[in-house]
């Protein structure tokens, strides 16, 4: 899965908007949300990722550019069911932050 999302932030505005909303998210779905580990290199425009959720293992990465954010993942086949919702979700969340 391949997301790229337009924004108008600097880099540095859309990495806190980016990370507040991962912390809320694993605040927010504890019981879905497993095994969550992530981190952002020093410049804090690409962070690794993984997790489970309802049993499956996703992992990824999140880039930042100056006016773009693109976010991959890795589905397991199962899940690929479901991406189309994901997809949306995550696009609707970026929205409203960035």
């Amino acid at each position: 899965m391949r997301i790229e999302h337009k924004h108008n932030k600097a880099k540095d505005e859309a990495y806190k908007a980016i990370d507040g909303l991962l912390n809320e998210l694993k605040k927010q779905y504890k019981e879905i949300i497993q095994d969550y580990s992530g981190s952002w290199n020093s410049s804090k425009d690409i962070m690794d990722f993984s997790l489970y959720a309802r049993g499956f293992k996703i992992s990824g990465k999140i880039q930042l550019y100056d006016n773009l954010i693109v976010l991959e993942g890795n589905l397991p086949f199962l899940a690929k069911l479901y991406q189309g919702k994901i997809e949306s979700m995550i696009i609707q969340k970026l929205e409203e932050i960035l």
